[in-house]
């Protein structure tokens, strides 16, 4: 599962639509972010996910980095984009926007889907993935003026209301 720590994403699109709750009408909004990240993320999926796409080239690094887990260059290239089959709930993906905690949006109980990853040389992936999410209005009002820009942005499982409650 994703997780981010600060990282900086760029925010590609904002849907907002209303989704039917029943009777109700519930503003939601689908988020299509990009976040450039070391290839060493790809752990977070499975652990021979790296390997699979990359390899250490003798040839150009030679000794320079020891680290067995360095693996900067890509096996195949022409590749492109790869697609991970996965949805993950109750994420709370919060958007730093501003110097002070209390400017952040946070969107909670939110869901991550429609994952791909787009390797690049030198160990760089960039990692494409929705959000989807039921901001109040206010919320989705900053989150449109957002529109394509590179934010700092948290990702992180978080319990479910009623496991909270339990607890």
């Amino acid at each position: 599962m994703l997780e981010l720590d600060t990282d900086l994403v760029k925010i590609n699109h904002v849907n907002p639509r209303n989704e039917k709750h029943g009777e109700d009408s519930v503003l939601a909004v689908d988020l299509k972010l990009q976040a450039r990240l070391s290839n060493d993320v790809l752990s977070l999926f499975s652990s021979t996910l790296k390997s699979a796409f990359y390899h250490k080239d003798e040839a150009v690094q030679g000794d320079l980095v020891t680290d067995a887990g360095y693996l900067p260059n890509l096996k195949n290239p022409a590749l492109g984009t790869v697609k991970w089959d996965g949805s993950w709930e109750h994420q709370r993906l919060v958007i730093h926007n501003g110097v002070k905690a209390e400017f952040d949006i946070v969107l909670d109980e939110a869901k991550v889907n429609k994952l791909s990853f787009d390797f690049q040389e030198g160990g760089t992936v960039f990692v494409n993935f929705r959000v989807q999410a039921h901001p109040d209005e206010s919320t989705a009002a900053k989150l449109l003026a957002l529109l394509g820009q590179e934010v700092h942005m948290s990702l992180a499982y978080e319990d479910p209301p009623d496991m909270k409650e339990a607890a």
